[in-house]
């Protein structure tokens, strides 16, 4: 039987996946990508957090509604609590920009619209990535 905790590693292993495909456009400056594999990131890490502590969430982009119950939870430790705010706006700002980066050439936007926010995407989602990864390994080991 698959647990959360199951799913949750799962997710977290998916959103590494997508953060690799960030970095690899980031070199390849393929700024529109960057900005699309960046927000994936954030979307799979933060569900992963959610589905390890059991907390459904609207199948969409921006969870950021849900995931702000975290800041509240007293079994998820201080450190992270503390970075909930933060990680909210993340996953809203990029997931307003999900849209413009995968579709933007039908608004007339092609991908250097993102050559200057590209890096800052993808380092927001590194932190993000990071910042959850670390939760599950501090709370529940690296296995």
């Amino acid at each position: 039987m698959t647990t959360n905790l199951d799913l949750a590693r799962k997710g977290i292993r998916r959103a590494s996946r997508w953060l690799q495909g960030a970095k690899r456009a980031l070199e390849d400056k393929r700024w529109d990508d960057v900005v699309y594999c960046s927000q994936m990131a954030v979307e799979q890490s933060s569900k992963a957090i959610l589905i390890l502590f059991g907390i459904d969430y609207p199948k969409e982009h921006d969870i950021s509604d849900v995931f702000i119950r975290l800041s509240s939870r007293e079994d998820i430790p201080h450190w992270f609590r503390e970075k909930v705010r933060n990680m909210c706006s993340i996953i809203s700002e990029l997931a307003e920009l999900r849209g413009l980066a995968a579709y933007g050439y039908e608004m007339g936007v092609d991908e250097d619209y993102f050559t200057e926010y590209a890096p800052d995407a993808y380092n927001l989602a590194v932190d993000h990535y990071n910042a959850c990864k670390r939760l599950i390994m501090e709370l529940y080991g690296e296995n």
